[in-house]
């Protein structure tokens, strides 16, 4: 028996009646159908990047952005010499525990960001040094 993905049930979320339809009519070209067809597309294609990868970097993405190099420097920072030890995996939890908390207050008051930034670049800086 195979597994079958979200997405893969998601695109089966059709009506008897539509498929019927699809069948007799054939396919659907209306500009619904194709916004449909293209949020699968970009879905597909999200799921490829990340897939395999684990993303998570909080406060970096909120600050500088998903794909920022400060943020890819933490993400691999924390790959290389967090999750290598017991100790590190202890401060890997304890960060996805506060983050979200973090990024709220972030988000609620956009005058942290700034000094949130000068922070994490200076963390980046000692650690290059």
């Amino acid at each position: 028996m195979r597994t079958v993905s979200a997405t893969e049930l998601a695109k089966l979320g059709k009506c008897e009646q539509q498929t019927y339809l699809d069948h007799k009519l054939g396919a659907d070209h209306s500009l619904t159908a194709e916004y449909i067809k293209r949020g699968n597309d970009e879905h597909q294609a999200f799921s490829r990047r990340i897939s395999g990868q684990d993303r998570r970097c909080f406060i970096a993405s909120a600050v500088f952005g998903i794909d920022a190099p400060e943020t890819n420097y933490l993400r691999s920072f924390r790959d290389k010499h967090l999750m290598a030890h017991a100790p590190g995996r202890v401060i890997i939890n304890f960060y996805y525990f506060f983050s979200p908390f973090v990024v709220n207050l972030l988000e609620t008051y956009p005058i942290l960001v700034q000094p949130m930034q000068n922070l994490i670049r200076y963390f980046i800086k000692v650690r290059r040094s």
